[in-house]
């Protein structure tokens, strides 16, 4: 089952703003006992977020913009199956949310689903760590995991004295009937081929076409896209050279010091971050020109828990907001907040300044100086770029995860344990999987 992006997006009406946050707050404090709503009761959610969004960050300059609220969830299926099954388990909270929200229909259930399915606006970019691993499914393979351990546990001296192909049948023998893990989806398992087969055929059209190898219309079309390509990097190193960095340093707010005090608490964390998209139409198509690019690498060669090098991202999203004014970015991951961002800098520099080169914090608070798009500079200049990242943020005010005892690693390796048990191949390498 494919995992699907909702982020519903709705004006918060201003003198309703306190009584939102106030309703809110305490449901993010207590997420698994509070006496409001479970969201351990939906099978299909993976992880949802609410949070406001102040209408004058990141700048702190008043621009009479309205606050957001934003709902975000990272669903297996169908985002309107997943809305109706809340209206329908929780319709008093999701009521009581979208009362202090603008343009909110009622308490007609059709209405509201309307409603929130109108203001979802997706996600421009979407990473999942583990494509086709539905939340029922990571649960029943970490069941069987702990299944295993136990067993082990309780027979560990019978079990030093045999070969690995005598414990891997007693272990199947002692869980009995489990049923065969679902076979990856088939762009996880052949989306490496499909990226590498386009990249052939346009490196090949490219410079065949220049030498007129294809006839005369591919060879103008061929030139004609040279010359945008050229025209593009000319526009784009004028831009650059017209950008002023943020020199600001990262100053310890009230806002920042709610951000910290939740972090690094439990093995997972969640990163929110709002940045303006700097002015003029260049920036914002070449922002998502390049989002299109990531959520094709993500579809097709990010698909085994390693997004450029970086293995602690459950889901990730880039969502371009209403009005094209601002970018959201959304992150559930394992670790501190310093070892995720070392990550991005260390394995992903190119993907990430090549998105955020293309934003601010506010006039002449640009992202640190960038050449090239990404070549040079950028979030490689990394004292910097952290107080960028961080002046950014956001605190959430709710915010869940269904399995956050468990890594990027420890969903792999759970899967790796379900696949051996119907395998008598490598023996000894699943074994250390236990």
């Amino acid at each position: 089952m494919q995992q699907n992006p909702m982020t519903v997006i709705t004006e918060v009406l201003p003198d309703q703003l306190q009584k939102l946050e106030a309703y809110l707050a305490p449901i993010g404090t207590d997420i698994k006992n509070n006496p409001v709503i479970k969201f351990s009761d939906y099978q299909q959610l993976h992880y949802c977020t609410f949070f406001v969004i102040p209408g004058k960050h990141p700048s702190e300059v008043d621009t009479g913009e309205p606050a957001l609220l934003a709902f975000e969830a990272n669903i297996d299926g169908d985002v309107k199956q997943f809305i109706n099954d809340l209206l329908a388990g929780n319709p008093e909270f999701v009521n009581s949310v979208y009362s202090c929200c603008k343009d909110y229909p009622g308490d007609n259930v059709s209405q509201l689903a309307d409603y929130l399915l109108n203001n979802d606006f997706g996600a421009n970019a979407f990473y999942v760590a583990h494509p086709g691993q539905t939340r029922n499914t990571i649960y029943e393979q970490q069941q069987i995991r702990q299944r295993i351990q136990d067993y082990i546990d309780a027979n560990r001296p019978e079990l030093a004295a045999k070969q690995p192909a005598e414990i891997h049948a007693d272990i199947v023998k002692h869980l009995g009937t489990i049923n065969k893990p679902e076979l990856q989806p088939f762009l996880s398992s052949m989306g490496q081929n499909i990226f590498n087969a386009l990249l052939a055929v346009l490196g090949i059209l490219l410079v065949g076409g220049f030498f007129g190898m294809f006839g005369p219309l591919v060879e103008f079309l061929v030139v004609l896209v040279l010359i945008a390509g050229v025209a593009f990097a000319v526009v784009l190193r004028w831009n650059e050279m017209r950008d002023k960095q943020d020199d600001k340093p990262w100053v310890v707010s009230e806002q920042m010091e709610a951000i910290q005090r939740v972090e690094d608490r439990q093995l997972q964390n969640h990163l929110t971050s709002v940045i303006d998209i700097k002015p003029g139409w260049f920036r914002l198509t070449t922002l998502k020109v390049v989002l299109a690019g990531i959520n094709l690498v993500a579809k097709l060669v990010a698909t085994k828990g390693d997004l450029s090098g970086i293995v602690t991202i459950h889901f990730a999203r880039w969502v371009i907001l209403p009005g094209n004014k601002r970018l959201l970015f959304m992150s559930n991951y394992d670790g501190s907040w310093e070892n995720y961002l070392g990550e991005f800098i260390d394995h992903a520099s190119v993907g990430l300044s090549a998105v955020w080169s293309n934003t601010q914090l506010g006039k002449d608070r640009g992202f640190p100086d960038t050449q090239w798009l990404a070549l040079r500079g950028g979030s490689r200049d990394e004292q910097r770029f952290k107080n960028f990242a961080r002046n950014s943020q956001l605190a959430e005010l709710v915010w869940y995860s269904a399995y956050i005892d468990l890594s990027v690693k420890n969903v792999a390796n759970n899967r790796a344990i379900h696949e051996g048990l119907f395998s008598t191949t490598n023996l000894a390498a699943w074994l250390r999987c236990l």
